[in-house]
């Protein structure tokens, strides 16, 4: 049996989000009986379930109450179109207005559907949900991105746990980032390769990207995490050490490979007393109101929570009393590394590295 005919004759995987309970519960048990095993059903009370549920697997659908608390649906699907784009999205409301109703078809919903108000109104909800999940989707990527950074997507894809080729390319310069299972493992431009490559292609402040399907590089050469890889080319950026793009090489002929390790591309970049790697020890990504997102072997989460929200409250009071404009990251450097705290409008992000302390 080929592998196309094994996706269309699987269970469609839909997950329900909504913060009643009883209403969930309602719904296992009527659509388990309208679906027929057609469906794979999984339920989240609240947005912080929901996103624990996606970094497990893969979902056809995703139906989402509006009328939740701390984080709404409506802003669950904007954290959706960052975190998960493409996601198929269908929202769901006992209060229905046309206001609600355009917000969420132009964020990229779906259907927009109001609960039935009598149980038979649920087999026409159903019978909508049931088309759209066996909606056959071609693999690949397509559609269109404004105004983003090359920071963002690689962020995506690596919170997604995706496996892609990011190319990137401007009028003089051209490069591919490769991601694997939402590790950043090698990158090219030019005659640059691994890290040297990547910052010098984060370094761009303009151009064009496409996300094609993952294929394996001829080497890896990018091995650290990629949170402190991302962490580290917005460090360089704002002390200017990031390297200048290289154009694209004109000639086909190969050229001799400058890598990552030359010690004449690392004294203009970094100071030779780094006395050796940096490890990732521990990472916590908030949204801008502070609900956690992704927390990655974080022993003492509360503790980190009260950091970020200190910072912000001082960065809050520094910002009111001189106009230093926005304080955006904290770097607190210890005997065993560091600790960075970076605080944006729309996201939060703690992280505690060990090793290269000058």
């Amino acid at each position: 049996m080929s592998s196309d005919t094994q996706t269309q004759n699987r269970p469609r995987r839909l997950l329900f989000v909504d913060d009643d309970a009883a209403f969930l519960a309602n719904m296992r048990e009527l659509f388990d009986a309208l679906a027929k095993g057609r469906w794979d059903m999984h339920f989240a009370q609240n947005h912080a379930q929901a996103m624990t549920a996606l970094q497990k697997e893969k979902f056809d659908l995703i139906v989402v109450d509006i009328g939740m608390p701390v984080v709404d649906g409506v802003q669950f699907l904007r954290l959706l179109n960052r975190a998960h784009p493409g996601q198929q999205v269908v929202m769901l409301t006992g209060q229905a207005t046309e206001e609600r109703r355009k917000e969420c078809l132009e964020l990229g919903a779906l259907l927009f559907l109001e609960k039935p108000t009598a149980p038979g109104g649920f087999e026409s909800i159903f019978a909508a949900l049931d088309s759209l999940a066996n909606v056959t989707h071609s693999e690949g990527f397509r559609g269109m991105m404004r105004r983003v950074g090359l920071q963002e997507v690689l962020q995506l894809e690596c919170l997604g746990a995706k496996s892609s080729v990011l190319e990137v390319f401007t009028g003089k310069s051209r490069g591919r980032i490769f991601i694997k299972d939402g590790a950043i493992i090698h990158a090219e431009q030019g005659s640059l390769l691994g890290e040297v490559a990547l910052y010098s292609l984060l370094a761009l402040r303009g151009g064009e990207f496409n996300l094609r399907p993952f294929a394996a590089p001829a080497q890896r050469t990018i091995q650290g995490q990629w949170e402190f890889l991302l962490m580290e080319a917005a460090r360089l950026s704002d002390e200017g050490g990031l390297p200048a793009a290289e154009p694209a090489a004109p000639d086909p002929e190969p050229k001799p490979k400058h890598h990552a390790s030359d010690t004449d591309f690392f004294a203009a970049t970094f100071t030779p007393e780094d006395p050796g790697e940096t490890r990732i020890e521990e990472v916590v990504l908030c949204s801008g109101t502070g609900e956690v997102l992704y927390d990655w072997q974080c022993k003492s989460l509360e503790r980190r929570l009260n950091l970020l929200e200190q910072v912000q409250d001082q960065a809050a009071q520094l910002s009111s009393v001189a106009p230093v404009g926005r304080l955006e990251r904290v770097e607190i450097f210890t005997n065993e590394g560091r600790l960075i705290c970076q605080i944006l409008p729309d996201r939060q992000l703690f992280v505690r590295s060990s090793g290269g302390v000058r």
